[in-house]
């Protein structure tokens, strides 16, 4: 059997791709599965800093839920069945190393509420994302009617939830859905390139940045500022700032001009 969840390792960068390219790469509990049990195994990780969530073949990043496994859900089965995706969706975000979701086709529905999981997204210049629950009498369930308000503006997610229409990469890239927009043929390339720009820093840097953030998002600017605080102190004198300042400061000492 085919495995739905593919994972490669690029330098300091691994790759996972959703592999269900017949399906639009449609998140089913196995494949939803899948991506929970490898995250653990990759924050242990110690040659992998930053990971990257893509879509197998050209046609999707992932084109949502799997509707064959609700079809015959009651209200409880439901509520239980966004409730568990909630939670892989949060392990994610809280995941400690950076995360990015190199969106290589449609991402609709729980898809794109996974790449909202992710740090950043990187999206191909041809795709659409959207989130068109309310088409089917319903709405986002997996954290797209959090995330997207927190990363877009309550006016702009209300827009696209209550249309249910997708949006273009160019929309998304203005509206700050996007971090960058590039041509389909370089997304992994470009992806991979900004990745390892990320992973040349220090992992603990980077875990306690993405802690604070989520801490100002989440409990407010008082405990945000609180929690920036401590966590630079918390950094302060560590062997890896030790080795970034001495850097630093031998480079400013240098008599060589920056121009050479």
């Amino acid at each position: 059997m085919m495995e739905t969840l593919r994972q490669e390792r690029f330098g300091a960068v691994t790759v996972l791709t959703l592999n269900r390219p017949e399906r639009m790469n449609a998140l089913s509990k196995p494949l939803l599965q899948s991506l929970d049990d490898v995250l653990p195994g990759l924050a242990d990780d110690a040659h992998t800093s930053v990971v990257v969530v893509t879509g197998a073949g050209t046609k999707a990043f992932s084109a949502g839920a799997d509707i064959n496994e609700q079809r015959d859900f009651s209200p409880e089965d439901a509520y239980a069945h966004m409730r568990w995706g909630q939670a892989i969706f949060d392990r994610i975000e809280a995941f400690p190393k950076p995360t990015i979701a190199a969106i290589n086709g449609v991402a609709l529905g729980g898809g794109l509420e996974l790449a909202l999981a992710c740090d950043l997204r990187i999206v191909a210049d041809t795709v659409r994302l959207g989130l068109p629950e309310i088409t089917l009498a319903s709405f986002p369930g997996w954290g797209g009617t959090q995330r997207l308000p927190s990363l877009i503006g309550a006016s702009r997610a209300m827009r696209m939830m209550l249309a249910g229409d997708p949006v273009s990469a160019e929309w998304a890239l203005t509206a700050g859905l996007a971090n960058d927009v590039v041509e389909a043929g370089e997304l992994l390339d470009r992806t991979l390139t900004l990745a390892n720009l990320i992973a040349r820093n220090s992992g603990e840097a980077l875990a306690t940045l993405k802690s604070v953030v989520r801490t100002g998002l989440y409990e407010g600017r008082v405990a945000g500022l609180e929690a920036e605080a401590r966590g630079v102190g918390a950094l302060w004198g560590t062997p890896a700032q030790k080795v970034a300042q001495d850097a630093f400061f031998a480079r400013r000492s240098s008599p060589v001009s920056d121009r050479n």
